[in-house]
């Protein structure tokens, strides 16, 4: 099973869909996104990053300075809760180092935002 993850810095900060996203900003350039990125999950971007048989992810940055980052999450046979409150606290460190904010693709919903606590 795998879920899809897009981090985007919008403009208006009470954003909490997609669909109701009018701008992005730029969260960096392409060398200050991927040393955010290896510092949560490291070798992400070189092929994927493993924790055990809980999950692996894989990530792909689209501009230069980058727009938007891309995370393909999937689920392995030790998936727990805790692997999902693992995976918000990493999400959540990455998106204050980027001041930008996690959707799930799934239903565009907002998942983590650095503006939020």
């Amino acid at each position: 099973m795998s879920h899809d993850i897009i981090l985007l810095k919008p403009a208006s900060l009470d954003v909490e869909d997609l669909q109701n996203l009018d701008e992005v900003l730029d969260m960096g350039s392409e060398a200050f996104v991927a040393a955010a990125l290896s510092d949560v999950f490291p070798g992400c971007l070189d092929g994927f990053f493993a924790h055990g048989e809980i999950f692996t992810l894989e990530a792909s940055l689209a501009g230069d300075p980058v727009t938007s980052l891309h995370l393909a999450l999937r689920f392995g046979q030790a998936w727990s809760d805790d692997a999902f409150d693992e995976i918000q606290a990493r999400l959540a460190r990455l998106c204050q180092a980027l001041q930008a904010s996690a959707f799930s693709v799934d239903d565009n919903s907002l998942i983590v935002s650095a503006h939020r606590s």
